[in-house]
């Protein structure tokens, strides 16, 4: 932290920021959205569901809401050049939390839905983090959605594009934390577990495996969208501000086993 950031309990808070986040609309993207926005953000959802877009709207009315496909980099370049002239000039924080799973056994999976997950986990995220710092003349914070995934290799399920994706994110934020540490810019890191959200979708259909996740993990519980955004929003205040390329883990403790 600089003698120019606040320090104390307001070293949480956000005031004033500019805060982007993609898949903002729904789960952790919308727990973080909302946490953000009570920490005094100007916040900015990105999302590629309108629908999910205009009923976020009623959660979150002073936010600012863009319909976005972060694997379509015209659309990302454009999107955040003309956020960043709307509010200012700037962008303060991206939480890079779009992503998608397709889950199938790697010898039934397409080289379309490969490639489909790796547009978006992977080089969405890098093409969200290259336009954003684009927009932080004075420096900023990014915050990747990763998850446990990328740092095991899971086992519960054939998950293997999605596995491959979120290992990739995990290096990806160490490298860029190194190569834009010089223009002021932290990049880190969430390493979620499996968290209470639509995204974890047909895997609640069999109590089995649910149960399983439990079993493995040391709290005996998933995780709550708000608990991920608590660790998102530590990571770009500056409260961390001496924190770049670092993966938090927010998993009950199943990394540690």
């Amino acid at each position: 932290m600089t003698a120019t950031e606040p320090s104390g309990l307001r070293a949480f808070r956000l005031d004033g920021r500019v805060a982007l986040i993609t898949g903002g609309a729904q789960g952790i993207g919308l727990a973080c959205a909302t946490l953000m926005d009570e920490a005094g953000a100007r916040v900015v959802l990105l999302d590629r569901d309108a629908d999910a877009l205009e009923a976020a709207r009623s959660r979150l009315p002073r936010a600012t809401m863009e319909l976005l496909d972060v694997a379509d980099e015209t659309a990302v370049d454009r999107t955040f050049a003309a956020v960043a002239e709307a509010q200012g000039g700037r962008i303060d924080v991206l939480v890079n939390n779009a992503g998608l799973a397709i889950r199938r056994p790697s010898l039934e999976l397409t080289l379309d839905d490969w490639n489909t997950v790796v547009a978006v986990n992977l080089t969405g995220a890098f093409l969200c983090a290259r336009a954003a710092a684009r927009h932080m003349p004075a420096g900023g914070s990014i915050v990747n959605t990763a998850s446990i995934m990328g740092l095991s290799g899971g086992g519960l399920y054939p998950n293997i594009s999605y596995q491959t994706t979120k290992g990739g994110l995990v290096n990806m934020t160490r490298a860029l934390a190194i190569e834009w540490a010089a223009r002021g810019i932290r990049v880190n890191a969430v390493a979620p577990t499996w968290t209470k959200t639509g995204f974890i979708g047909q895997l609640e259909s069999s109590p089995e495996l649910m149960q399983r996740i439990r079993d493995i993990t040391p709290l005996k519980r998933l995780a709550e969208p708000h608990e991920v955004a608590a660790a998102v929003l530590f990571l770009a205040s500056p409260a961390a501000a001496m924190v770049t390329g670092h993966v938090l883990a927010v998993d009950g403790g199943y990394l540690a086993q």
